[in-house]
């Protein structure tokens, strides 16, 4: 980065530089008081003018070849920056949920920097930047999600490993249905059945918790026939309902809502 700035810099004075050069010797055409072919100064300005032309030249050529080569290696750590920005960002959501949770830009940087500083200790390769590449991605994602956790109490923990696992789901477009997520995220929020309480009236399971069963299969495509595969295995969906902890894969769910990972 710093290299670029350089380049940008001393572009913008060689251009300047040749505007001068211009300027000097359209004022001495102008004020030239003989035949310009026999005016020995204005002869000499332009045997400099080419000769500084011709430097500048090669410095904008050099330049030019150095900043296409930066912009390659740019372009190839760009999923590198969008990683990482895009984790940035988790940071300020879980600011939202207890206000003791601030963490600086300097502090940021640092964990970037560790990740950066941890591929040359792990001897990986600077020719090999798929590799290096790949290994910036997992270790920044690893080293900011260690560090933050240790400043996080017990009951965040889940909730900052759901919120890094949106942004990385959300980094392919399309990869991620928005309205399933909010849905995941405030519940569901249809009042009226279509269908009456499986388990009837004060059973296990509330109205306001059937309803949503009724809104999702009706909602979205990966939940279409939950409702009828409930009614038709109410007693495993019972067990299920009563276990600790409903999400772990021992937990047997009624094919095919077995697959369903993004709710394991």
């Amino acid at each position: 980065m710093e290299k670029r700035n350089q380049i940008i810099i001393q572009s913008a004075e060689n251009e300047r530089k040749k505007a001068e050069l211009e300027d000097k010797i359209l004022n001495q055409i102008a004020n030239s008081e003989q035949d310009i072919l026999e005016d020995d100064v204005l002869i000499v300005t332009l045997d400099d003018s080419k000769a500084q032309c011709k430097q500048i030249e090669q410095q904008m050529k050099e330049a030019e070849n150095t900043m296409a080569h930066i912009e390659n290696i740019r372009d190839q750590f760009v999923q590198v920056a969008f990683r990482v920005s895009r984790l940035f960002f988790v940071l300020v959501q879980i600011m939202n949920v207890d206000p003791m949770y601030q963490y600086s830009l300097k502090f940021f940087k640092m964990i970037y920097t560790r990740a950066l500083d941890n591929a040359d200790v792990n001897n990986i390769e600077k020719g090999k930047r798929q590799e290096r590449k790949n290994f910036f991605i997992k270790e920044f994602t690893r080293l900011l999600y260690e560090n933050i956790c240790r400043s996080l109490f017990e009951k965040d923990k889940l909730l900052f490993s759901f919120l890094i696992c949106l942004k990385i789901m959300d980094e392919i477009p399309d990869n991620l249905n928005q309205a399933e997520v909010r849905f995941i995220m405030t519940g569901g929020t249809r009042v009226e059945m279509r269908k009456p309480n499986p388990t009837g009236e004060g059973g296990w399971l509330t109205d306001k918790t059937w309803a949503s069963i009724l809104q999702i299969a009706d909602e979205f495509p990966a939940f279409k026939g939950l409702d009828e595969n409930f009614e038709k295995h109410i007693k495993e969906w019972e067990r299920i309902y009563n276990l600790q902890k409903p999400q772990s894969k021992k937990a047997k769910w009624p094919a095919p809502f077995n697959e369903i990972t993004l709710i394991r």
